[in-house]
């Protein structure tokens, strides 16, 4: 069978930038799967339950879409940072989804781009209250549990990448999982994607390599300023799965929050200023809280991924 690059994420890794810039590219020489509709086979790999899922009949759902890929001699891209698990909950369901993957595309190449923790947190937040949750960071970071783990919640150890990393090794070896910080693509776009490319052995032509847009960001996370009053606008809006009892539902405060969320009014002129000061708070609140919790497990995370994590500025133990 013919290879096909299986990109998991991680959450706020640049994925839509790879997904839109790169994998939707057919100059690139590849050919992104897609994820929408909500009836696109892919989400099955996230959403079927553990008693139903069928890896024959998803792989058949996807015949018609590699068949395409390679009548047109494109490299296809099955890409989807919930396929790492989700941050809101801990990564809970990151094992279950990589033994799905397994069994629908065995031929399969795994990428996982990880990010610093503290980096890696920040922006979290701020994407859980982006997409309506109402708690405090400090509630965030240590939801209420029980012995019984009914429901999952943040979890630190989601961002110890040796866990995942080592599933993907034994399920499709070494050799065929890549994983890249983020850090190297916030550094050195044009380095990244030829080390995909040489990764999933679909080679660019230097033009596309050139006009390739590596300052371009997607999806960028609000202020703190914004977070804060997207916060308080969370608590009165139409309940979601994050905010499943909010005080009241308010379909005008929902709307007012949706406007605040496209607005650049908290994070421009006069409100820059206010809100840098706002984000250095954020960023040294979870530096604090984070400690050196990571640099154990960056040690190893390295070893496993063969990559100079602390060249990239990660707190790694020494050995």
């Amino acid at each position: 069978m013919a290879p096909i690059l299986i990109h998991i994420g991680y959450h706020k890794t640049g994925t839509n930038w790879l997904q839109r810039e790169l994998f939707d590219d057919q100059e690139a020489g590849y050919r992104w799967l897609g994820k929408r509709p909500a009836a696109h086979p892919i989400w099955a790999l996230v959403s079927d339950r553990a008693l139903e899922f069928d890896g024959a009949r998803v792989r058949g759902s996807f015949t018609s879409r590699l068949a395409e890929a390679e009548e047109q001699g494109l490299l296809p891209v099955v890409s989807l940072e919930r396929l790492s698990g989700h941050p809101f909950s801990g990564g809970h369901d990151a094992s279950q989804i990589a033994e799905r993957l397994q069994a629908v595309f065995p031929e399969g190449r795994v990428l996982a781009v990880i990010r610093e923790q503290r980096s890696m947190i920040v922006s979290t937040y701020k994407q859980y209250v982006k997409a309506g949750g109402a708690v405090s960071l400090a509630q965030f970071l240590d939801p209420p549990t029980r012995q019984n783990w009914r429901v999952p919640g943040f979890d630190f150890r989601h961002f110890e990448y040796e866990h995942l990393i080592r599933k993907y090794h034994q399920l499709y070896g070494g050799e065929h999982v890549l994983v890249l910080p983020y850090e190297h693509f916030a550094r050195e776009g044009r380095g990244f994607v030829e080390r995909i490319a040489e990764f999933a052995g679909q080679p660019i032509p230097a033009e596309v390599l050139s006009r390739l847009p590596y300052s371009k960001r997607y999806n960028e996370s609000p202020s703190p300023l914004a977070v804060s009053a997207l916060r308080r606008l969370n608590k009165l809006s139409p309940r979601t799965e994050l905010n499943p009892a909010p005080l009241v539902q308010s379909r005008l405060v929902g709307a007012l929050a949706d406007r605040l969320k496209a607005s650049e009014a908290l994070s421009a002129s006069p409100a820059r200023q206010l809100a840098a000061r706002a984000e250095a708070r954020l960023r040294s609140e979870i530096a604090e809280i984070v400690g050196e919790r990571y640099a154990e497990s960056n040690r190893r995370t390295a070893e496993v991924a063969d990559v100079d994590l602390a060249g990239y500025g990660w707190p790694v133990a020494q050995p």
